[in-house]
């Protein structure tokens, strides 16, 4: 047959997500196998892999904690999400008030989704939500459930791994 599997696609990245979700939910535990790699951690790699991997980081942000700069993330862990309808999708008491139908003034969203990966201790230990912290310095990196959070955006993602924006740092290289 030949059919290849695109590991980047956004679709199968929600897939992949939604079979660790039912795993999870059925009781197994999620070995570290099934999880991301770390992207902090140094890989031992041949010289012609290296340079095609700086190449490819040139163009992709890498996500770093805020505080001590370790990598947590790099653009292919992060799960890509359809932006909601804004304020309107959030009950009316979380809305900010004003004008609903004013969406000049909305930004990106506040958060970036990405895939389970290993440095994500509680996801190993089988916790159901929790925080999310730096491996290296213990700052507070984001949150995630298996039941799923409602984005800044109004776009509902299930499973969710959050990283707030203004707590990682967003370089090139």
């Amino acid at each position: 047959m030949g059919f290849k599997v695109d590991h980047s696609s956004p679709i199968y990245k929600r897939f992949r997500l939604k079979i660790l979700g039912e795993y999870h939910f059925k009781g197994l535990s999620l070995d570290s196998s099934k999880l991301g790699a770390d992207p902090g951690m140094p890989v031992e790699i041949s010289s012609h892999a290296e340079a095609t991997t700086k190449v490819e980081n040139n163009r992709h942000p890498i996500y770093r904690c805020k505080k001590c700069r370790r990598i947590v993330a790099l653009q292919e862990h992060v799960i890509d999400h359809v932006p909601g309808e804004g304020e309107t999708a959030f009950e009316w008491h979380k809305r900010r008030g004003g004008n609903p139908f004013n969406k000049s003034n909305e930004s990106e969203c506040s958060s970036i989704f990405i895939e389970p990966l290993r440095w994500m201790k509680a996801v190993e230990e089988g916790a159901l939500e929790g925080k999310l912290s730096c491996v290296h310095c213990d700052s507070r990196l984001g949150y995630f459930t298996w039941a799923g959070i409602q984005c800044s955006c109004g776009s509902w993602i299930t499973p969710a791994f959050q990283l707030h924006r203004s707590r990682v740092d967003i370089s090139p290289v």
